[in-house]
């Protein structure tokens, strides 16, 4: 299944929101007094969340893994746009970062957390936002007395942001105009202004600058972006980002309406590997060496006419060197554990609209930990219309130089093509010899999405099915039978009933443990595969909520840990159209380093409408999370609810846009 910006930018803003904001009061305040033999809690810090790398927010459903391979863009840019433009998040829970700790007496942080102090009316989000200090100055502003600024604390390979949400009612049929003030100061990769129109589920409008984005030094300058808000628009996200090290400030955002005279801004805007097309394949052979360094990262150092896409996690070398077989050269990739590279170019598209075409490769790896070409057409912003990245038949461990082939169809509308190879670490792979050509309509796309016509035959005798459908009437196996457990892809035993999910659920081993009893019950374990496992990991159900309709339930469970990054029970409520009523994930007092045995809870209500209630343990990072004695049980109204969906609220018009009300 493919998910498409049209698909799955809609969620982004709300889960992310989700993710960083919730306020809640300390958990140790609701526990009940059945828990009082089990033992104490351990007092947590309150923290505030950041993330969406970190931020997966969510039970990513089963192909969340590899959505970064479907909208490929430069390295840092790649997590701006898939928190911007394209995370299917809406049904998930979020993953907890670290603590954001400040020196700046110039950004104004809460007195009582050491987390960031979004301005009145803002919030804090981005890929990797606890390597940024975002708040109020008054060092520097354009005009009035403060401004606001988002400085990397560290280096980093992701973004930061500033955003608001706002309710499109005020400018419906109508185009407006966000405009805002940015001085920037050392900023390595970019930064700039975007804004987001939904429908829905749809997309129907974004720009983020990455056409005309802010690098370096610069003084106050004007930005702007304009879009169109249609009749059938539903929310509009607005805000200033920054990827990278370095400062900028923003300052006097203005939002308004404009005439249809006015262009409108971001038209080519898809993905952000866009910028570095070439309107023909060139230096397939790597022949023409190496690019000079480049204030660019992503161009910086790469084969002439490629450019990389680099995932943080580890070390990651991209270069040329001497073929070994003759040939004029050899790229490679060299990854160390947990490291993602991709070596990829842009193609323009137009002269092979219509045709069958086969990208082909030598390819030669050592150690690798699953390597691939990757072959992809996009049509506009509609991202992956039809692509092969070999899921089907990885590349794995050593062996010798071999030739491989992807088969796609480029159809109509199509507007550019991604082609290249790329390495998840450890290991090293080398590429040469790189062919586009045309083929006959007899030969046989490859992988399950290599023709639009095919896409849902193939899947439908092919594909495994998606946890999503996964749907009990009730909750089931809460005691974790072990004879009842079946084999899941990613690894060990899953309980009959749960199944895995997350950002990166490939990262984790998720089974019944046999060699771990708490009272007699068995143990659910979720245990990250190496010690630099980043991403979340999460074993979860939904069942029916017409059980629970209009009352409140409580999740409990028994919870340890050993040399956890962070952990947590979560329950969410889900309506009939994917929207979120209800949602609790830990967030602000999550589990971290190793405890012992815990109890732990969620309440939240479950209004008429509802349809699915979704609920499980995650992981976050290294270490190892067991879990038992799961219960989903009604309660009175005198329990207190433990819900965080208050945060989601947007505003009727955009606030606070000057800082000046702090």
């Amino acid at each position: 299944m493919v998910y498409n910006i049209s698909q799955l930018l809609h969620y982004a803003t709300r889960a992310v929101a989700l993710a960083q904001y919730g306020q809640r009061t300390n958990r140790s305040d609701r526990k009940r007094e059945h828990a009082a033999a089990d033992g104490n809690f351990d007092k947590q810090q309150t923290q505030q969340p950041a993330s969406l790398d970190q931020q997966q927010v969510a039970p990513i459903r089963h192909h969340f893994v590899r959505l970064y391979l479907h909208i490929i863009m430069n390295s840092n840019a790649l997590k701006i746009s898939i928190f911007l433009g394209c995370t299917f998040i809406a049904s998930a829970i979020a993953e907890q970062p670290e603590t954001i700790t400040t020196t700046s007496r110039s950004l104004q942080m809460s007195p009582t957390s050491k987390s960031p102090s979004a301005p009145k009316g803002w919030m804090v989000a981005g890929s990797h936002p606890k390597c940024y200090e975002m708040g109020l100055s008054e060092d520097t502003k354009h005009s009035g007395t403060r401004c606001a600024q988002i400085r990397s604390t560290q280096p980093v390979n992701g973004f930061g942001t500033l955003m608001q949400s706002v309710s499109p009612d005020c400018y419906i049929g109508k185009r407006i105009r966000l405009s805002a003030y940015i001085k920037s100061k050392d900023v390595a990769d970019w930064a700039g202004v975007w804004m987001r129109v939904d429908a829905g589920k749809e997309v129907i409008g974004f720009d983020n600058m990455q056409d005309r984005p802010i690098h370096g030094d610069t003084e106050w300058t004007k930005h702007e972006i304009v879009l169109d808000v249609p009749e059938k628009s539903t929310n509009i996200s607005f805000g200033v980002l920054l990827s990278g090290t370095g400062s900028v400030w923003c300052d006097d955002f203005e939002f308004e309406t404009v005439s249809k005279d006015v262009k409108i801004s971001g038209e080519q805007n898809r993905s952000c590997g866009i910028r570095y097309q070439n309107d023909k394949p060139i230096n397939m052979d790597f022949s023409d060496g190496l690019r000079s360094n480049n204030k660019d990262a992503s161009i910086s150092e790469t084969p002439t006419g490629w450019f990389k896409q680099v995932r943080d996690g580890g070390e990651t070398i991209i270069g040329v060197e001497e073929s070994e077989t003759g040939n004029s050269a050899a790229a490679f990739i060299k990854c160390s554990d947990g490291a993602h590279g991709a070596l990829l170019q842009a193609v323009l598209a137009n002269k092979y609209v219509g045709k069958r075409m086969k990208l082909s490769a030598k390819v030669k790896t050592d150690s690798a930990g699953s390597a691939a070409l990757f072959f992809r057409a996009d049509a506009g912003h509609k991202l992956s219309v039809c692509y092969d990245y070999m899921e089907d038949r990885r590349i794995t461990g050593s062996s010798e130089w071999t030739d491989y082939e992807c088969v796609i169809d480029i159809p109509e509308g199509s507007d550019n093509i991604y082609l290249g190879g790329t390495l998840d670490g450890p290991g090293t792979v080398w590429f040469e010899e790189f062919k586009l050509k045309e083929v006959a309509p007899e030969i046989a796309t490859t992988g399950q999405h290599g023709s639009v016509g095919s896409e849902k035959q193939k899947k439908k005798k092919t594909a495994p099915a998606s946890p999503k459908k996964l749907v009990n009437s009730s909750p089931v196996n809460l005691s974790f039978d072990l004879e009842e457990a079946k084999a899941i892809s990613c690894g060990g035993i899953a309980p009959k009933g749960w199944f895995p999910a997350g950002s990166h659920p490939d990262r984790f081993k998720m089974f019944v443990d046999p060699n771990e009893m708490m009272d007699g019950s068995r143990c659910a374990l979720i245990e990250a595969l190496n010690t630099k496992t980043k991403g979340f990991g999460t074993l979860m159900q939904q069942v029916e909520a017409k059980s629970y309709l209009g009352k409140r339930v409580r999740l409990s469970a028994k919870i340890k840990t050993d040399s956890v990054d962070w952990a947590a029970l979560w329950m969410r409520i889900d309506g009939p159209d994917g929207d979120i009523l209800g949602f609790d994930n830990m967030q602000h007092n999550p589990i971290k380093d190793t405890t012992d045995w815990n109890y732990y809870e969620c309440v939240l209500d479950v209004p008429e409408e509802s349809d699915k209630i979704a609920f499980g343990v995650l992981m976050s990072g290294a270490g190892k999370t067991w879990f038992t004695n799961v219960a989903l049980d009604a309660v009175s109204e005198d329990v207190e609810s433990t819900d965080i969906k208050h945060i989601l609220s947007e505003h009727a018009k955009p606030v606070n846009l000057n800082f000046e009300d702090g």
